[in-house]
């Protein structure tokens, strides 16, 4: 049984790793709060833990001296990162530095999540072997992380996601959860059809890093869906697989929205790397989201 360290482990992914690593490693999560989201006794231990304090990071990490390292902690509020930059590099760049620089005299295997927004939209969807183009402080400060795990001489996988949903305790609304709350209550809400990408079930990301782990297939990774949609049509899917009123959504372009932050328009991943690498496919985006309704069925019920 490995050691394995979940960093932003309250996060809809970081909770999502330690339901479908827990059974397997010894896990030992860390995240911002105060308190973990998820129970007690999916861990050995719980740590608050601050990725921009350089001497708390090393503590932890030179502390338990894990064989695998899994960052899922980011500043992720793509607008907020176009108000607040500073802070914005500080979480993104230089946390990913603290722990790199930790980890080197242990030499775990790091795992980084990174994102779509790397891409400017303008091509996709796009393959590992594809010229990044970031746009906007978020996007430029995810590329540069990747370059200081490229750059480690760590053992690494970093995996690309992206439109992350799933069910954890206490996260933000992701896509899924928002959609069905604003229908469950009779709002009508605006999605914009030409922002276009590959929707990611959340124990599919985990389930490709625990296959990816076991072949000890190494290096950059497209970790996504396989189905291309706009937003708008994800919408009516998830109505329609939830059994609510799809009347309720309207069409809109992304100008009309007016988002603080650029976005790329289609940036799906094609994700043919990671199943010849693990040897899995990704549920379809309709198995997901049955799936996910039955996740939610089991914490309402």
């Amino acid at each position: 049984m490995a050691s394995l360290v979940v960093v932003g482990a309250n996060g809809l992914l970081g909770q999502n790793l330690i339901k479908r690593f827990r059974k397997k490693h010894q896990i030992f999560a860390a995240s911002v709060e105060e308190q973990p989201f998820f129970p007690a006794d999916h861990v050995y231990s719980y740590t608050q833990l601050d990725i921009t304090n350089r001497v708390a990071v090393i503590d932890f990490l030179q502390t338990i001296k894990p064989d695998i390292v899994i960052n899922a902690a980011a500043f992720t509020n793509v607008d907020a990162c176009e108000e607040q930059p500073e802070q914005c590099w500080i979480v993104n760049v230089r946390g990913v530095e603290y722990l790199v620089d930790a980890s080197r005299s242990f030499n775990p295997i790091f795992i980084h999540v990174s994102t779509d927004y790397v891409f400017d939209g303008e091509n996709g969807p796009y393959s590992e072997e594809d010229e990044p183009n970031p746009r906007g402080n978020y996007a430029r400060s995810k590329l540069a992380a990747e370059h200081v795990v490229e750059n480690s001489n760590l053992e690494y996988i970093i995996a690309r996601t992206q439109v992350l949903f799933g069910v954890a305790n206490g996260v933000r609304h992701n896509f899924v959860t928002w959609v069905i709350e604003q229908l469950t209550n009779n709002k009508k809400i605006r999605i914009v059809d030409d922002q276009i990408g590959t929707p990611t079930y959340a124990p599919d990301f985990c389930e490709a890093i625990d296959r990816l782990l076991e072949r000890e297939a190494f290096g950059l990774f497209h970790v996504s869906g396989a189905e291309i949609i706009s937003r708008y049509d994800f919408a009516v899917k998830i109505a329609q697989v939830f059994e609510l009123d799809a009347s309720l959504i309207e069409r809109i372009t992304s100008k009309e929205l007016k988002q603080k932050a650029p976005r790329p328009m289609n940036s799906a991943f094609k994700v043919y790397k990671l199943i010849n690498y693990s040897g899995w496919e990704p549920h379809s985006l309709d198995e997901a989201l049955k799936l996910m309704k039955k996740e939610l069925a089991v914490i309402d019920g």
